[in-house]
């Protein structure tokens, strides 16, 4: 019983060691000399060495520019790439000029996570124990529509502003980049099907990203402070009474190769009671993109606030 209890404490006297220092920190990842003093400095800020909700690409739109004011929120999981992060996930869309602008919002007001001791070196994480919560960060975009179908020319066409603020915090453990992220994009669609009670839609992007690097010269660190990535997305959306269903594919393709390019398979399907809508998102990650993630939750529509 007493060389039980012996190993024991020392198993729980190593843990707290462990967690309370860095010196394991220290040698496994040759500190300071490998990149000098700024721990932070050594967290790869490219899309496969972070956490889940650090870079997010907003889904494609559909240049029909929604007039209704709605917030949604979702619960999400998120599992791949030695990582496991559930999240709360907030949304809210404000028409600001009836079918020619809209704005959205949406945010991580909290995300927990565990990720394995392998995925904790190999991004640098701080944490000893790979576990932690924080929140995440929050973005908006802007929706300009532009050319209406069939009147200039044959499909809609639009243009789409996005960035993420640095709201989100846990950069030490790769959860977030706390830097700006700015996409621009032009998009396009075209409707196929157009019934009083039935819509069949294809739409498409081109654009750009960029955001700031940490320029570290590690491995999958990088050369630059800055990468810069050309962005498409094809997809279709069909809307059935009050089903509506959509698919798409999106993307970037950054210039340093740290695992910067991540691609995106995307299913949306909603119910819609009233001003009450159940909604389900299942994204597969491909490329250097490896999560799996399952969204489900509630969107209510508060009024058509341009009427």
């Amino acid at each position: 019983m007493r060389q039980a209890l012996a190993i024991l404490f020392t198993f729980i006297s190593l843990q707290v060691s462990a967690q309370g220092s860095m010196d394991w920190w220290d040698q496994l990842h040759n500190y300071p000399d490998a990149a000098g003093p700024d721990r932070s400095r050594y967290i790869n800020l490219s899309p496969g060495y972070l956490g889940p909700n650090a870079m997010i690409i907003p889904s494609l739109p559909n240049m029909i520019i929604d007039n209704e004011f709605w917030i949604q929120t979702f619960g999400q999981y998120h599992s791949g790439n030695g990582d496991k992060t559930k999240n709360f996930f907030l949304k809210g869309n404000f028409p600001l000029s009836r079918d020619k602008v809209s704005l959205y919002i949406n945010s991580v007001p909290y995300e927990s996570w565990e990720v394995t001791p392998e995925t904790r070196d190999e991004r640098r994480m701080m944490n000893y124990d790979g576990k932690g919560r924080n929140t995440g960060d929050i973005a908006y975009g802007v929706i300009f529509k532009v050319f209406r179908e069939n009147h200039w020319l044959p499909f809609n066409f639009g243009f789409r502003l996005h960035t993420k603020t640095t709201t989100g915090g846990n950069l030490n453990n790769a959860r977030s980049t706390d830097n700006s992220l700015y996409q621009w994009e032009g998009n396009f669609s075209k409707t196929m099907i157009d019934k009083e009670e039935e819509r069949l839609l294809l739409k498409a992007s081109l654009g750009f990203v960029t955001w700031q690097t940490n320029k570290n010269r590690l491995p999958g660190g990088s050369r630059h402070n800055q990468n810069d990535a050309p962005y498409y997305g094809f997809g279709v959306e069909y809307v059935n009474h009050n089903w509506s269903l959509g698919s798409d594919i999106v993307g970037y393709m950054g210039y340093i190769g740290n695992r910067d390019y991540p691609h995106f398979l995307r299913t949306q399907a909603q119910y819609r009671m009233g001003k009450w809508a159940l909604r389900s998102e299942f994204n597969y990650g491909l490329q250097s993109w490896d999560w799996n993630s399952i969204s489900f939750g509630f969107r209510y529509y508060v009024m058509d606030a341009l009427n």
